[in-house]
């Protein structure tokens, strides 16, 4: 995120959520409709970490990069140049 977005003029993002849904896996109960994934920030004083809520969210191995990257975004975190 954009820091001159979260900060502009004295006012603070606290938190967010957003909710993700998409299909089904093929191990999954033939009943269910879809899969939901919840991601929302909180912050205790220490600044926002991330939160996840979900009964079921299946991710392909080549993806899960992909989804950290995105988490981060969410969240704000600033990527270290530095990781391998």
């Amino acid at each position: 995120m954009n820091d001159e977005l979260i900060y502009t003029k004295g006012v603070e993002i606290a938190e967010t959520e957003f909710t993700f849904s998409q299909d089904v896996d093929s191990c999954q109960d033939s009943n269910d409709m879809c899969q939901i994934l919840k991601v929302f920030t909180q912050d205790a004083g220490g600044g926002s970490y991330i939160c996840i809520k979900t009964d079921r969210w299946a991710i392909d191995t080549e993806d899960i990069d992909k989804f950290a990257e995105m988490l981060k975004k969410i969240v704000g975190m600033p990527k270290d140049e530095n990781a391998n």
